[in-house]
């Protein structure tokens, strides 16, 4: 498996999966999301992935599920991600809380392959906001 990453001029990168599919990047983040925002977007987009699965496989319809990160930086160059807290909400009928929290614990703590890569160095919290309809 490759992926190959090519230089654009400037800070942009044009990044190309085996399957063709293109991601644009920017260090800059003038023209295209930066490095650490993908790393993010992928830190989110997994662990909602997981979440939605988890009510699939228990006949749970979803009507919506968003995922807002919220992160703190450390203070000293290199600034690196030193927390990250994952804000789900998540729309369905007759939800139940612990339902949504086992389904999100088990994405954060056993599924998601970004969570468990990027737990040794960043501490991983979530939130949820929970819309019964």
């Amino acid at each position: 498996m490759t992926i190959n990453v090519t230089w654009q001029g400037d800070c942009r990168f044009n990044a190309v999966t085996d399957a063709g599919f293109e991601v644009f990047i920017d260090a800059d983040s003038k023209s295209a999301p930066c490095p650490t925002e993908i790393l993010l977007s992928a830190l989110g987009s997994c662990s909602a992935t997981d979440v939605a699965l988890y009510f699939k496989d228990n006949n749970i319809e979803l009507k919506s599920l968003h995922n807002r990160l919220t992160y703190q930086l450390t203070e000293s160059e290199p600034r690196l991600y030193k927390s990250v807290n994952l804000h789900f909400t998540i729309e369905a009928k007759e939800l139940i809380e612990s339902q949504v929290n086992k389904a999100i614990e088990k994405a954060i703590n056993k599924y998601c392959h970004v969570c468990l890569m990027l737990q040794p160095t960043i501490s991983i919290s979530y939130s949820v906001e929970i819309i019964n309809s």
